[in-house]
């Protein structure tokens, strides 16, 4: 018997690793595991941080890659659908449902709370009135994801993560690691352009970030808008690939079998789908199979 939320699942995954197949993942090169040092640079398949089309064009691995004219044959379009105040989306309970799988021995136990979430989400003019209630889903997945399941508030993997830099200079004695619930923002460009917008000095002072949940979530918030919002309409493939390219390769596909699980299961509990259909009850299996089999050809054809 068809279930349709498995074939949605699957044709998510499926996006995911055929991102990873074309990104031609390379165990050497270091910058697919600590990003890009520059604001405007892409890290490449092949390791290299630039922003030329080699590194931000067709073999993008993260960054703010080139997406114009970009289709995989989805129609995940996570900004569409239903929308709402964020408050009437992320209700306490909700929030708790999500906390309440967090561990005791968990070192941020306690720390994301969901006035500090709702108060970073408001502080944010994109989100003052609405929100698509699937980027919602989106959002807590990668958050949660990015903090491994809201345990750490700090990178496990610290290093300075300073590039030199006149417009943003790395403060002596402090280092530039992942904080808060999207831990692959690291560098000290990516710290002072956030201080510059929250009008925070983060750069001075990234420890603020482990010490303060609103402005955890409001670094997570301001890397999302700047980076990975533009995407969302290519679905949740391509902004995934911009939160962490890692999540795209081929060397997790726990990783992101479990991703894609959970952000499907998000949309189930906000009573929407994953895609644009009105009811995924009313997806057609030969319609996910042609979507499959467009990705397919669309490799086949950018090969050549």
């Amino acid at each position: 018997m068809w279930n349709p939320k498995a074939t949605v699942e699957n044709a998510l995954i499926l996006l995911l690793l055929t991102l990873s197949v074309m990104a031609k993942t390379v165990f050497s090169q270091n910058c697919q595991n600590t990003g890009c040092p520059g604001l405007k640079e892409c890290c490449s398949s092949w390791g290299s941080c630039g922003i030329k089309d080699d590194q931000c064009g067709f073999w993008c691995f993260s960054g703010p890659c080139n997406l114009t004219n970009k289709s995989y044959g989805f129609n995940y379009n996570v900004s569409a659908g239903p929308r709402g105040p964020i408050e009437s989306i992320v209700t306490p309970s909700l929030f708790k449902r999500i906390m309440s799988k967090v561990g005791n021995n968990c070192p941020a136990k306690g720390f994301y709370t969901h006035h500090a979430f709702i108060s970073a989400v408001k502080s944010f003019q994109a989100y003052k009135r609405t929100v698509a209630k699937r980027e919602v889903a989106a959002i807590l997945t990668h958050f949660a994801h990015g903090s491994e399941g809201f345990c750490y508030k700090e990178d496990k993997a610290r290093g300075k993560y300073c590039s030199p830099s006149k417009k943003y200079p790395c403060e002596p004695g402090k280092q530039y690691y992942g904080r808060g619930p999207l831990q692959s923002i690291r560098w000290n460009e990516y710290y002072g352009a956030a201080s510059i917008f929250l009008r925070l000095p983060l750069l001075k002072d990234p420890d603020r970030v482990a010490q303060s949940p609103e402005v955890a979530f409001k670094l997570a918030l301001w890397f999302w808008t700047t980076n990975v919002r533009p995407a969302l309409y290519l679905g949740f493939g391509e902004s995934s690939k911009r939160v962490d390219g890692r999540l795209c390769d081929n060397l997790h596909p726990n990783d992101t079998k479990n991703l894609v699980n959970q952000y499907v299961n998000l949309c189930k509990i906000l009573e929407i789908t994953p895609d644009e259909e009105d009811d995924v009850d009313e997806l057609e299996e030969v319609d996910s199979l042609n979507h499959l089999l467009k990705v397919q050809s669309l490799n086949r054809q950018r090969k050549r």
